[in-house]
């Protein structure tokens, strides 16, 4: 499962003439590099056994070379993990390295502490419990959260919250073997928790290129923008129809505006991303969104606007209806991309009730495996758009198991699927090892653990998603591996004797 995706750019080489970069006639804004006397000095670009003599640089041969280097020790140090890269591929600009937690790294007796250490108090319970798991009141889906991990110090659930998480455990149950053998098809990992690493090797040029002319004149006269025109922070990534393909990479000079965002533009970044999430089911650094936040933030002064995720609501019912969106730095060039559901949603929203929409996007959350779950998403609404009758047999079992527990189910394919996935990051693929740890640990943890010398206080709220909680549910076991929960309970002992 993968935890956490991070971007990371290398730089193996500068160039510091324009005249090497020759436009190629094979598609638009690509590229290919002249091999010169200071490229050769650089040894993921050339080396004196190539076979291939050609006059221009081999980007895919570049990649090939950046794995072997020594800029990849810094992604592959680490001795506590499993450590895997993929191959290079032509038309990716990145490497993945994946690295793999391993099983034992994880405290996994949480059931068996509770079971064992039956003579602590439900005082003492409740102490270890808060101290663990701070409260955050203001945050309702955090308090979601932080009831969800009661269980493991001997807390029950609210019993509506329990039925809940009953029912949604008995329909992953039933719908689990369609996921997996779509994940065995295109995973070879069955490691628990996973983190990955784009990593981008970059030629970085030492000059300004003729193609910024259009956006240095735009913001010559920009108060916040006009720095930028002495930064270069401009790179060629290799990518594209052939071996010797590059591509113009803003992804530093991007980072490098949005890292010095004031705090207005900071909170539209941050809703669009929740917006994206909540509604688009797309990566959170989605291209096209990242540019509208971009462009929005160098037309207005967000400061001076009260509702600021009014003006990018506005701003993209007009890209939408025109179905174009200008590149940040090349003149005429169209990135709009098409994202089913965006222009309807963005017209129902009403600007009477911004505030309200706004606060909605709030309690939707940004979860540490996004970009995992956005992958097995697009791949299990896809297998279930074309099994009609599996599909229609999984929405009348929902309606009757889940439809009746949630007031704010909808009842979609995308939201059935979503719970599937959700309580997947919890069981993965491994058949000898990680099924057992759902059934022993996690699973319990949700649905047979009762008392009945302790009722806990029901909810104040109820107006959420069933796929919310599945995915707070998954939150919930991530929080409780991280803890060194039998070390709390010893010191807990150790006080009260």
């Amino acid at each position: 499962m993968e935890l956490e995706r991070d971007i990371r750019f290398v730089i193996v080489a500068h160039l510091d003439d324009e005249q090497s970069i020759e436009s190629t006639t094979k598609k638009p804004h690509e590229y290919k590099i002249r091999l010169n006397g200071q490229l050769k000095t650089f040894p993921e670009i050339y080396s004196e056994d190539d076979t291939n003599k050609s006059e221009y640089i081999d980007g895919f041969q570049m990649k090939c070379r950046f794995i072997k280097s020594k800029h990849m020790t810094t992604f592959t140090k680490e001795q506590d993990r499993l450590i895997e890269i993929t191959e290079p591929i032509r038309e990716q600009s990145y490497i993945d390295v994946f690295k793999h937690y391993p099983i034992n790294s994880f405290d996994l007796s949480i059931i068996s502490t509770r079971i064992v250490h039956k003579s602590i108090s439900i005082n003492d319970w409740w102490t270890i419990y808060k101290t663990l798991i701070p409260n955050i009141p203001d945050d309702m889906n955090e308090k979601q959260i932080e009831i969800l991990c009661a269980p493991a110090f001997n807390i029950p659930l609210p019993k509506q919250l329990a039925q809940q998480t009953v029912c949604l455990i008995k329909f992953y149950e039933i719908f689990k073997g369609c996921l997996f053998s779509i994940i065995r098809q295109f995973s070879s990992s069955s490691s628990l928790l996973s983190t990955v690493n784009h990593v981008l090797p970059l030629i970085q040029l030492s000059f300004r290129p003729k193609i910024l002319q259009w956006f240095d004149k735009r913001i010559q006269t920009h108060k916040r923008l006009k720095k930028f025109s002495n930064y270069n922070h401009i790179c060629l990534s290799a990518s594209g129809s052939k071996n010797s393909s590059f591509q113009y990479d803003f992804s530093l000079m991007e980072y490098r505006i949005i890292s010095q965002f004031n705090a207005s533009e900071w909170q539209l970044n941050t809703l669009v991303k929740r917006f994206a999430m909540k509604y688009l089911r797309c990566t959170l650094d989605n291209y096209f969104l990242r540019t509208s936040v971009l462009w929005i933030c160098e037309i207005h002064d967000l400061e001076n606007y009260h509702h600021i995720f009014e003006v990018w609501v506005s701003f993209m019912r007009d890209i939408c209806q025109k179905r174009y969106l200008s590149h940040y730095f090349l003149e005429n060039t169209n990135i709009y991309e098409e994202h089913k559901g965006l222009y309807d949603i963005l017209n129902q929203i009403d600007y009477r009730n911004i505030d309200l929409f706004v606060d909605k996007l709030k309690d939707n959350l940004i979860f540490s495996y996004v970009h995992q779950y956005n992958d097995r998403m697009k791949r299990l609404v896809k297998y279930f758009q074309t099994q009609s009758v599996l599909a229609f047999k999984m929405k009348m079992i929902y309606n009757v198991c889940i439809k009746s527990q949630f007031p704010s189910a909808n009842c979609s394919l995308e939201e059935m699927c979503s719970i599937l996935c959700h309580l997947s990051f919890l069981e993965d693929d491994d058949k000898e090892n990680l099924i057992n740890f759902w059934n022993q640990q996690w699973k319990p943890l949700f649905s047979d653990f009762h008392r009945d010398d302790i009722v806990r206080l029901p909810l104040t709220f109820i107006d959420y998603r069933p796929d919310q909680l599945a995915q707070q549910m998954t939150t919930s076991v991530f929080k409780l591996i991280q803890m060194d929960l039998v070390q709390m309970i010893n010191i807990t002992q150790s006080t009260t004797n």
